[in-house]
């Protein structure tokens, strides 16, 4: 079957961070190679910008890394039983990241214990 858009969602939340660290690691490693040919440097120095780099893109990225991590179990409770004559619509937990989607069951129980 096909992957459900929450799920697409998340995965690209996941990866963005990761593929934007390797371009900007690629595009510095670039740069220095090409300032490397007109005036030789250390190697220290190009792999302290790159540490530093990485760590920056990395401590932007955490909050938004771990709140989609734990978003895949994050489940809120819809509805309640109520008395006559009311009746509820939709009693049971819900996934926070597709609402139609019963926590634990079907394609979220799958995503969420892997």
């Amino acid at each position: 079957g096909t992957v459900p858009m929450a799920i697409r969602k998340t995965l690209f939340y996941l990866c963005v961070p990761v593929v934007l660290l390797v371009v900007l690691l690629l595009v510095q490693g670039g740069i220095a190679h090409c300032r490397a040919c007109c005036k030789p440097t250390h190697g220290f120095q190009l792999l302290d910008r790159l540490l530093g780099s990485a760590m920056v893109v990395v401590f932007v990225f955490i909050p938004s890394l771990v709140r989609t991590t734990f978003g895949l179990f994050a489940c809120v409770f819809v509805d309640s039983p109520t008395t006559e004559p009311y009746c509820a619509a939709a009693v049971g937990r819900y996934w926070i990241f597709d609402m139609d989607q019963q926590c634990f069951q079907g394609y979220h129980a799958r995503w969420a214990f892997g």
